[in-house]
Formats: C-alpha cells, structure tokens, sequence
C-alpha cells in the first residue's frame, strides 16, 4: 500500500496524506479523520526510511556492543534500549567481538542513516573503530574513557564519553588490599588496547609503588571468562604464587575464584583476596560473595543518553568527557581492617 492508494480511498490529494501523517502539520480534522480511516482500512504504514532520505534525520541511533555473555554489558544495553525508545528513538544494535561482524555493521549504519551511535564495547580494534569516524554521526563512548582511533579524531566528529576515574578507584583498591596485610599482589588485565584496563592497572600499581609493594605478576584475560581461566591458572601456577589479585572486570574474577577453589583448593580470601569491577548481579551471590568496584550503570547511561540527545540538537556542540562516581563494594572475597569497610570513590 502507498500514500496515493491511501489518498484515493479518502478522496484527498497525496500531500493532504503527508500532512495528515506528519506531526504538527496543518490538516482539518475532517481531512485528517479520512486519511486516518482509510490507512487503518488499507494498512498503511509510513516508510521511516523514506521519509528519513526526505528529512535526512531517521530517529535510529546505533549501538555498538562486545560480547553479551558478559552481564554487566547486558544490562547497560537493555537500559539503554529502553531510554532511547522513552525519548523517541529507534536502535539498531550490532553486537560481536569479531572483525567480520563490525565489517557487517557498519554499511547498515549507512544503510539505515543512523543519526548518532553508542558504544558499549571494548572489544573493537583500533582500525575498525577508525572507519567509524567516516560517518560524520556523534559518537557516545560508554563506560570508556577512550576507544583508539575514534577519539583520535575527536576533533573532527563529535565524540564524547562517560565513564569513572577508573585510576582513582583502583588505587582504592591497592589500599584496600594491603591494608588487609596483602603484600604479592597480581593484576588481571583487560584486552590489550581497552583504555578502561590500562586506567585500572595503572591507578593499582602506582598505588602499590606509592607504598613501596611492587606488582608480583599480570595476566591478560581479555575480559572474558574462558580467557581468564586460562589467565589465573597461569598467574596461580607461578613460582611465587600472589596472594591477592585485582581483575579488571567482574567475569575475570569469578574466573580467579573458581579456579583457586576447584583446581589450587585455595581458600577465599585466607589465601588469596579477589576484587573484581563492575559490580554484576552474580557478583553478590553467596558462592563467590566478591568484592568489586560499583559502577552506577543507570546513572552512566542517562548521561550517555542527555549527552546524545544534547548532540542531536546542536550537531556542532562539543561534547566532554563525564565521571561518575564510582565505590567500592565490600563483601567476602576481599576483607578489609574494620576501619575500612565503607570506602568511596567520589568524582
């Protein structure tokens, strides 16, 4: 069905049906009840992407995600979904960890003339994330600091962030576990090029350094939970085994922890502290029970989001970088003195 089919029923003009279907347009409520009954009738719907091609503005934003398996991302793309459908918007999310799938997902961000795009990833290469950059959309990092190769072009495309002082709260962290008597701390990093990992080991082992302990051994465990098992066998089979380790997300450290338990028969924490980061549902769970670092996932994505819409409205307007506040969550993994047991990171 098209508009002049819908026009030719009603007994109007085609453009009486473009105004009727199109907000805030003059039309009588005689013309607009006609047109409206005979679209009913026919079921006719509007085409978004050709009235997108027209006003050049579609109402889809795009969402770059890493892998799903991961909760805490999980979660950020359902509240994020859900407040970009409140404000009007449609999504178009392209999920993966793979070069082949972002290959796929970037024409269809031309395709379907996306207005803006989110990412939730860090699993994107600096190259890919490059081309990004090509599109001349705003671009929203979350829970990144920065994504190699598009904030490199930051002063060409609008690029803004959200995120927490990642250095600050890991430096909590250090405290947290050498005031608990921890003096071979280990670090379980991230992917390689994530900005998020490096600010977190950077803030624990300066801190560490600041104290006079030095870093005893790190891993890469690339976020993930098949890669961190391999990673904590390998930082729990050293020569000198640690007795605290701080991963860089939450997945990593139940990694460490199940592998302490089921393969080492270590007890948590009597012989090894865990702190994990972001704070994850499962991370509360009584069988791990771990202390982690609190990212405010509704908070971060709200900001995202009135960063996002804020950009919408003023494309030339350049965004900055937001920190929230983040905490850390004490629990059974990792037991600070009892002086310690509510500590704050505030931004």
């Amino acid at each position: 069905m098209t508009a002049l089919d819908v026009a030719e029923l009603a007994g109007v003009s085609r453009s009486a049906v473009s105004r009727t279907l199109t907000e805030g347009a003059s039309v009588s409520d005689e013309t607009r009840s006609k047109v409206l009954a005979a679209a009913k009738e026919l079921g006719y719907h509007r085409n978004a992407l050709v009235r997108a091609m027209v006003s050049r503005h579609s109402g889809i934003i795009g969402i770059v995600t890493g892998r799903l398996d991961n909760p805490f991302i999980a979660v950020a793309l359902e509240r994020l979904a859900r407040r970009l459908q409140d404000d009007g918007l449609k999504t178009l999310i392209f999920s993966g960890d793979a070069e082949s799938d972002l290959q796929i997902a970037m024409p269809s961000m031309l395709e379907y003339r996306v207005d803006g795009c989110f990412f939730l990833s860090n699993d994107i290469s600096p190259q890919s994330a490059a081309r990004y950059t090509e599109f001349d959309i705003p671009l929203v990092v979350v829970f990144n600091s920065d994504i190699e190769g598009i904030s490199d072009h930051a002063d060409e495309v609008p690029v803004g962030a959200v995120t927490v002082d990642n250095v600050e709260i890991s430096a909590a962290v250090a405290d947290l576990l050498l005031d608990a008597g921890c003096r071979r701390p280990a670090f379980l990093s991230g992917l390689p090029w994530a900005a998020t990992s490096g600010e977190r080991r950077r803030g624990f082992r300066d801190r560490l350094a600041a104290r006079g302990i030095a870093l005893l051994a790190e891993e890469t465990g690339n976020f993930n939970y098949a890669d961190g098992l391999a990673a904590s066998r390998r930082l729990l089979s050293g020569a000198e085994r640690p007795d605290a380790i701080f991963a860089a997300n939450d997945v990593m450290a139940l990694a460490v922890i199940d592998v302490a338990r089921s393969e080492f028969g270590l007890q948590i924490p009597g012989d090894l502290a865990v702190v994990g980061f972001d704070d994850i549902g499962v991370a509360a769970h009584a069988a791990y029970d771990l202390t982690t670092v609190h990212q405010p996932v509704a908070a971060m994505i709200d900001a995202a989001a009135d960063m996002m819409q804020e950009l919408l409205v003023d494309p030339s307007r350049r965004p900055s970088d937001r920190r929230l506040a983040s905490r850390l969550v004490i629990r059974g993994s990792a037991r600070p003195p009892h002086s310690h047991s509510n500590m704050e990171n505030v931004a």
